[in-house]
């Protein structure tokens, strides 16, 4: 497989052809997520390149080495719209720049978040409340597993060792749901399902009726419930729209 990259900076554009994906990625996205100055080939001389100065970056991928018209010329494919709408790898090196990018103890967390995830639901909720424990084990995870079959997990059922913080960051990244029952508002249950949001992940929002909601989660869609039937209803709901738009997706 052969990667070649379309960047733009400023008022002019900048082709890579016939790259392996490990020399892409040395060549091209390591120097812009560090915006580094590189020595690069231009018509034959080496001159420095500014790679900070890059607006947009498309990435395509063929099977096949393209193949330059004349010295000097650039592979007609990457001028040809169809072509590079079809072979576009930009996702895939997105993935990359987000990896990349991170601490390297946040990096774990992200590679997990961009691979195909579990078929599980990972619950944010407060426990050790009568309530809410009652409705996580009649409802929540009734409803997941049993009429969905998706593995439905909480913090306090991971029996491995090590730290709780990472544990739940764990989960959230590898998790193709995540629940976030914000009864109580908790400020870890808030931060969790913050981090949630920013990964990307499909998120279900409850909370018990009359419970207060934070200000910057007031314009998402809340299930809100006064009952354990209420709440299994609603949650059936989702999970079935869920499932069916996934279903016609593939």
């Amino acid at each position: 497989m052969w990667y070649h990259a379309i960047t733009d900076f400023g008022e002019d554009t900048r082709y890579w052809w016939n790259r392996t994906r490990e020399d892409l990625v040395n060549e091209l996205v390591l120097p812009l997520v560090g915006k580094q100055i590189r020595a690069v080939s231009r018509r034959g001389k080496k001159a420095l390149f500014n790679f900070g100065t890059i607006s947009y970056m498309t990435i395509i991928r063929s099977k096949s080495k393209l193949k330059r018209p004349a010295s000097g010329k650039v592979p007609p494919e990457l001028k040809n719209k169809h072509f590079v709408q079809e072979n576009d790898a930009t996702k895939e090196f997105l993935d990359e720049l987000k990896i990349l990018s991170a601490s390297p103890e946040s990096r774990s967390l992200l590679q997990q978040s961009i691979i195909k995830p579990l078929k599980q639901i990972f619950v944010i909720m407060k426990f050790g409340d009568p309530i809410l424990d009652s409705a996580y084990q009649g409802v929540i995870k009734a409803v997941g597993e049993e009429e969905f079959k998706f593995q439905v997990l909480r913090v306090d059922e991971i029996r491995d060792a090590g730290q709780i913080v990472h544990q739940v960051l764990d989960n959230i990244s590898k998790s193709e749901i995540i629940l976030a029952e914000l009864s109580g508002e908790r400020p870890n249950c808030y931060y969790e399902a913050g981090f949630a949001h920013a990964l990307g992940k499909t998120m279900i929002f409850c909370v018990r009726q009359g419970e207060n909601i934070h200000f910057d989660l007031t314009g998402y869609r809340f299930i809100q419930w006064s009952t354990e039937q209420d709440l299994r209803q609603k949650l059936r709901e989702y999970l079935e729209s869920y499932t069916s738009k996934a279903t016609d997706e593939l």
